[in-house]
């Protein structure tokens, strides 16, 4: 999980979780792997991409920055099976709706995106 936590700091420095630190953001992601799952995509002996969720529900996707646009969240999204929802910023819609999804609802700066299975 170290890794993922360094990952999740790299690609998301802006959150307020990242901004608690490397040992918060692990044990964030420790935490949801007892109730939920964290899956991970290594390229070059390296973790550059991380997914963690409980249920149907994806909390967050992180991709390295040296990884981004070159497949991985794809490949990430791509493995998980069935319906899923994710709440995202305009940011990221996009991309989201290129894997499946679609807008449920907007509530101000967050979008609530499903794909069905």
């Amino acid at each position: 999980m170290r890794q993922i936590a360094r990952l999740h700091i790299r690609a998301l420095p802006q959150t307020w979780s990242s901004r608690r630190g490397e040992r918060f953001v692990e044990y964030l992601y420790k935490s949801v792997q007892r109730v939920g799952y964290v899956k991970w995509i290594k390229r070059e002996g390296k973790t550059v991409g991380a997914v963690s969720g409980v249920g149907q529900l994806i909390l967050t996707l992180v991709v390295s920055p040296e990884w981004q646009r070159r497949g991985v969240g794809r490949e990430i999204i791509r493995g998980l099976p069935g319906r899923r929802y994710v709440y995202t910023e305009e940011a990221s819609r996009g991309f989201y709706e290129k894997m499946g999804f679609s807008k449920i609802i907007q509530m101000g700066k967050i979008i609530f995106l499903c794909r069905k299975s």
